[in-house]
């Protein structure tokens, strides 16, 4: 009995079609084996893609919940306020003059700082300057510098203070403060110079001086007065008394009992009993 061996076919066995027909099977066979391979990295980056997506959705849905959550909470409304640096206005004065109220949103601060700030000036002529800050979810917090304080004013009996850029205060009071002088005799134009000179003074002989009128005596009209806490009194002219004031502490340290320090012509000194010149 025969026995037949088969063997498989080679390419050089097989008729150029043949040959054609096995290449193409075997590079199908060889792409879908690789994409076999690819497909749970396609699926990772479809996962990738949809998770992307949805945050791309969900975190701008998230903010404006938020943020319109925020807006109508009390958090977003003005809360506490608070003022610092205030001596000449009030605290409360400040605040009524900033306009300020418990429904205006906080936010809308950051864009109307200049606004409040001139705001308060307009209203309180003492105030100079005026920084706002947030602090917390809605404290506010203001925070002043005012004009210096020069001395009083006095109208119909009650005294206002005159401030350093010559605003006088429209609230006065009967019982004006011993650490001011006061100014009388002068007029609208002239209070605001003679008061920044005598601003100028040594802080030592600034704090002693306790009035300051306009005497206007010996045919001088810019003579002046100033009477001191000290007991003695001080005649000068309005001119040059910014220059001359240096010499009244080495007059008065070599006198004894009180008396006139004379600083219009010269530098003397005349006891209240006598008339002797030292």
């Amino acid at each position: 009995m025969r026995r037949f061996h088969f063997r498989s076919r080679t390419t050089t066995d097989m008729t150029p079609w043949e040959a054609y027909q096995a290449k193409r099977r075997n590079h199908h066979s060889a792409k879908r084996r690789q994409q076999a391979l690819q497909l749970p990295a396609v699926s990772a980056l479809r996962r990738h893609n949809q998770w992307r997506n949805l945050a791309l959705v969900l975190v701008p849905l998230l903010v404006l919940l938020g943020f319109f959550g925020y807006m109508v909470s009390p958090a977003a409304k003005v809360g506490q306020i608070s003022v610092t640096g205030e001596s000449v206005a009030t605290a409360q004065g400040v605040i009524d003059a900033s306009g300020l109220t418990e429904t205006d949103p906080v936010l809308t601060l950051f864009f109307r700082r200049a606004a409040v700030a001139q705001r308060i000036k307009q209203r309180q002529p003492a105030v100079a300057a005026v920084q706002l800050r947030v602090t917390g979810f809605n404290h506010i917090h203001l925070n002043v510098r005012e004009h210096a304080a020069l001395g009083y004013v006095e109208k119909q009996n009650r005294y206002h203070l005159l401030m350093a850029d010559g605003a006088v205060l429209a609230s006065g009071t009967a019982t004006p403060a011993t650490n001011y002088p006061i100014f009388s005799g002068f007029t609208a134009k002239q209070v605001l110079p003679i008061a920044r000179t005598v601003h100028g003074f040594p802080a030592e002989i600034r704090r002693a001086v306790s009035e300051v009128r306009a005497t206007k005596g010996g045919a001088n009209p810019y003579q002046i007065s100033l009477t001191m806490t000290d007991g003695n009194r001080i005649v000068a002219d309005s001119r040059t008394i910014g220059k001359r004031i240096k010499y009244y502490r080495e007059i008065i340290a070599q006198v004894k009992g009180h008396g006139t320090v004379d600083l219009e012509v010269g530098a003397y000194f005349t006891p209240n009993s006598t008339t002797t010149k030292k």
